[in-house]
């Protein structure tokens, strides 16, 4: 469960280096097989070769800039939905109990979800929570990135590939999102603005 911890890194407002995490990266992909490992390859490069003021403008066109993707994964499913106020008080309650400290991010950030992972001790629960809500999430989030190019999509894409199989076989259902609920509450197009920034090509 590890291999969590390291791409909760990545999803993170970047700082510091990352050839550590990388390296490990590496080596947990391998488990996943080979298409894995190559499908990292460019995200490797990215948080390698790039210096950090470059990786914080990347981070922030493609996630805060006008919000045009969102990391918190309520939002994501429920959009302003009542139903969102709920999830977050039931993820913070399970953040506490787990002792998983957020920081100043919401209880269902992306990265605090997946650092929580590791630290749920019902394996029944922590199944039940990535494919019932985190998979639905992140494949609503994949389906709305306008952006094949960026980074952070691949990274997505390798993320649920090690969900799927680490949690195959599941008979939890997925929660089904109410795509014009979502719409009307004004929610997101992911990566559509950040093609419009930005200014030189990643």
């Amino acid at each position: 469960m590890q291999i969590y911890n390291y791409i909760a890194h990545l999803f993170n407002y970047p700082t510091g280096d990352y050839r550590t995490v990388v390296e490990k990266l590496h080596l947990e992909f391998q488990e996943y097989g080979q298409s894995a490992v190559d499908d990292f390859l460019p995200v490797a490069r990215h948080f390698t070769s790039k210096q950090i003021s470059e990786l914080q403008e990347y981070y922030i066109r493609t996630f805060d800039v006008n919000a045009t993707c969102y990391l918190d994964i309520g939002y994501v499913l429920f959009g302003e939905e009542s139903k969102r106020g709920q999830f977050l008080l039931n993820m913070r309650s399970e953040q506490q109990k787990a002792g998983n400290d957020c920081g100043t991010e919401f209880a269902d950030h992306l990265p605090n979800v997946l650092t929580l992972l590791p630290k749920i001790e019902d394996k029944l629960f922590r199944e039940e929570l990535v494919v019932s809500m985190l998979l639905p999430a992140l494949k609503h989030m994949l389906d709305n990135f306008r952006t094949e190019e960026n980074i952070y999509k691949g990274l997505l894409k390798l993320l649920v590939q090690v969900l799927e199989t680490d949690f195959k076989d599941s008979a939890f259902v997925p929660y089904q999102i109410n795509q014009h609920e979502i719409e009307c509450a004004g929610a997101y197009s992911c990566g559509m603005d950040f093609t419009k920034l930005k200014t030189k090509k990643y």
